[in-house]
């Protein structure tokens, strides 16, 4: 059992409001282009691992496969539930360095910061092997996450007002650490009655690791092929994001 604090416990409410389930909308697409690109036609099995609340498992869902969604927080599985009217996708609560679904997929996503959450490159290995053991021979990892660049060109404090909705961050990010502390406090209006705010808050912190450190974990945790895709510059760290595809080794 993972002691591991349930990060979004307060904030999934208001998750969604807030366009933090962004992934889906702004990288989604290319990502399916690219899962086809690299062999999973619709009908596969996809393990969404870290889901949120569900947008990018629903949208794989949408394209044709067949999708599980596994998240820590159980506030965030009830809001996937919610959204899934035609109950198309598997909804699960677990965490990812210790998954045991008992079955095992073509391909593992995890993206929009999931990895971010993982404070060492031992619970990065940890959750690779798990993903390892979830997928059939030459079945595909997909992992994406912050660099430290990234991360600390999230450093801001700030007041957003939207829609009759408000948000208030105060994110700080550690060099030293590589570690980034946010403090989010979320108003809008009740569900119940509308003409009242409810109050919704966390602490959320994530972590960057170098990856020239992270890709050795992938190759330790029985993948091979570990692929950079989509980089911008020569030099991961000047990037804000690292997206890794690797491939569990077939059977011969």
């Amino acid at each position: 059992m993972t002691t591991r604090h349930d990060a979004y416990r307060g904030m999934a409410g208001h998750y969604d409001l807030h366009g933090w389930d962004w992934y889906a909308k702004t990288f989604g697409a290319r990502l399916v282009a690219l899962l086809r690109e690299r062999g999973l036609p619709p009908g596969a099995a996809i393990l969404d691992a870290g889901c949120g609340t569900g947008s990018f498992a629903l949208m794989l869902a949408r394209e044709g496969y067949r999708v599980t969604g596994v998240d820590l927080s159980p506030g965030m599985i009830e809001r996937a539930r919610m959204k899934d009217v035609a109950v198309d996708v598997d909804w699960r609560v677990g965490e990812i360095t210790a998954l045991e679904l008992g079955e095992r997929f073509d391909a593992v996503v995890s993206v929009a910061d999931v990895f971010n959450h993982l404070p060492t490159l031992d619970e990065w290995e940890a959750a690779l092997r798990a993903f390892h053991n979830h997928l059939r021979p030459g079945g595909l990892a997909c992992i994406d996450a912050m660099t430290c660049k990234g991360l600390e060109q999230m450093d801001v404090q700030s007041v957003q007002e939207r829609g009759g909705v408000t948000l208030i961050l105060a994110i700080v990010y550690e060099r030293s650490a590589r570690r980034s502390t946010l403090k989010v406090v979320s108003f809008a209006p009740a569900p119940a009655t509308p003409s009242l705010y409810e109050r919704a808050q966390e602490t959320i912190t994530e972590w960057g690791q170098p990856v020239a450190d992270v890709i050795p974990r992938f190759l330790r945790a029985g993948f091979s092929e570990v692929e950079r895709v989509w980089a911008t510059s020569d030099d991961p760290e000047n990037d804000d994001r690292v997206t890794l595809f690797a491939r569990r080794k077939p059977l011969h």
